[in-house]
């Protein structure tokens, strides 16, 4: 059995509408890019990436209420998004050999008030990674947790 999270992990933060940010972006060419820890996401985030890569960490940031979109262009580069349990994530990324996968936590129901992302773009000869985890929590540590609240085999959760 994993330790309980601390309290303050086991939400997302939400910013009202009338308070978001419109748009914001990032871009990584033949470089890395990484954004984690507690910033505002705006309500369109364009990622642009070039043989590089980008790491873009969810779980501690400020999400805008209602429906959020990450756009993304991915050439011979590598995104990994990591969103917060409880969020509603929508996946409709296109890949030219290439690689898109997102493996949501099935431990946690997200609530019909929970914000909403949607990730959209192209990735060709690259590879795009979403995946649902607590703040500070690993991998190993996320299927062990996931494992023991739904019974799923290791195999069955992703990770």
């Amino acid at each position: 059995m994993t330790p309980s999270l601390p309290a303050r992990l086991a939400q997302h933060r939400v910013v009202p509408a009338p308070q978001a940010r419109e748009r914001g972006g990032l871009t990584s060419f033949f470089s890395s890019h990484e954004r984690k820890g507690d910033w505002e996401m705006p309500r369109l985030l364009r990622i642009a990436c070039v043989a590089g890569s980008a790491v873009i960490d969810l779980r501690e940031a400020r999400i805008p209420e209602g429906v959020s979109v990450i756009e993304l262009r991915v050439v011979m580069g590598s995104v990994e998004l990591f969103f917060p349990p409880g969020i509603r994530v929508e996946m409709e990324v296109e890949g030219f050999a290439s690689s898109v996968t997102h493996t949501p936590d099935p431990s946690v129901v997200p609530d019909r008030a929970a914000p909403t992302i949607r990730v959209t773009g192209s990735v060709h000869l690259g590879s795009v990674e979403g995946a649902a985890r607590y703040a500070g929590e690993s991998a190993r540590d996320a299927k062990k947790r996931v494992r023991a609240a739904t019974g799923l085999p290791s195999r069955g959760i992703g990770w």
